[in-house]
């Protein structure tokens, strides 16, 4: 029973690997072997359909190349590229005609390989596969070793026989494990190279169908052109150069009018504001001299008039005794005379 179970337990790892190896086989051949094919196929499709448009007038080549990658996966790509065809037109019997259509861009800088191979396939993870289908085996093959050697038993020689012989077979079938994940990414790189290199020929095929049906350059016609342009746009810079200066002259004189106005007003505003500004300051002046010398006048007034009035009271005092002295005089003298 416990030997059933120990087998059991080893043929695990294998049967692990075989599981996961047939999971990325059938993961491989649904998208990518079928989606592959496909693709290479429609391209190829889309190359001759275009191959056949060669002939014929641009108009109805151009028109008819876009009906072709209609409802496609390249109508996008095949939309950004027609962005970039440069139309050339001439008259013809009074009507404006096209021409042709200038190729300006490579039709492989939108039909790129990234565009258009890589990113619907999934080429970075199927690249990888083999490997992971590889590093899936050798652990299958260290699982089962593993799984062998846990197991081992040499207590005795007859449990010792039974063990090695569990691990060889544990071992073998890890080993057919691993080497049929070996040959599976053998083969898994191999089928994806090959199909990988179909659809980058058909893409190649597209791209030479695209740009054989577009002439490429710009011509001598195109050249031709842009010198005209250019002459009639510098004639038109001049005319447009001379009516800006005709139209800015009275605009100028006018602002400049108004600059010398601006400019007497604000003169007379500053002389104005400088008058009254002196006025102020010597009126402040005045007011305050005359209050830091008003008060030692007033006191040295004061002294001269209290020094005057002494002096005249005095002067009065001696003319009064004068008189005094006069009027005795006089009486002394007429007393005299009487007694005479």
């Amino acid at each position: 029973m416990e030997s059933s179970s120990v087998s059991l337990l080893q043929f695990l790892p294998p049967a692990l690997v075989l599981i996961l190896l047939v999971i990325a086989s059938f993961q491989f051949y649904s998208k990518y072997v079928q989606v592959s094919k496909e693709l290479a196929l429609n391209l190829r499709k889309l190359a001759n359909t275009v191959r056949t448009m060669t002939d014929g007038e641009e108009s109805v080549r151009r028109n008819g190349v876009a009906r072709v990658f209609m409802n496609t996966p390249l109508e996008n790509i095949w939309k950004d590229f027609a962005k970039t065809l440069h139309a050339q037109t001439s008259i013809q019997d009074g009507v404006l005609r096209q021409k042709r259509s200038r190729m300006t861009v490579p039709a492989n800088h939108f039909f790129s390989v990234a565009a258009v191979i890589d990113r619907p396939l999934g080429t970075e993870y199927f690249k990888h596969l083999p490997g992971i289908l590889t590093g899936i085996g050798i652990i299958g093959t260290f699982a089962g070793l593993l799984f062998g050697l846990s197991n081992f038993d040499a207590s005795n020689a007859e449990s010792m026989q039974k063990s090695i012989s569990l691990l060889i077979s544990g071992v073998r079938d890890a080993f057919y494990a691993s080497a049929a994940a070996i040959t599976a990414a053998m083969v898994i790189t191999h089928w994806e190279k090959l199909l990988y290199n179909k659809c980058l020929t058909a893409l190649d095929e597209l791209v030479e169908a695209v740009n054989s049906s577009f002439e490429a350059g710009v011509g001598e016609e195109y050249l031709a052109t842009l010198v005209q342009h250019s002459s009639a746009t510098n004639e038109q810079s001049r005319s447009m150069k001379d009516e800006f200066i005709q139209a800015f002259v009275p605009i100028l004189k006018q602002l400049e009018s108004l600059q010398a106005q601006q400019s007497e007003n604000l003169s007379s505003s500053l002389e104005q504001a400088l008058t009254d500004s002196n006025r102020r300051l010597a009126t402040h002046l005045e007011t305050a001299m005359i209050r830091q010398i008003k008060a030692p006048i007033e006191e040295f007034c004061k002294k001269v008039d209290s020094r005057v009035q002494s002096s005249q009271a005095t002067q009065n005092h001696e003319l009064l005794a004068k008189k005094v002295i006069r009027a005795r005089m006089a009486d002394n003298t007429e007393s005299s005379s009487e007694a005479l």
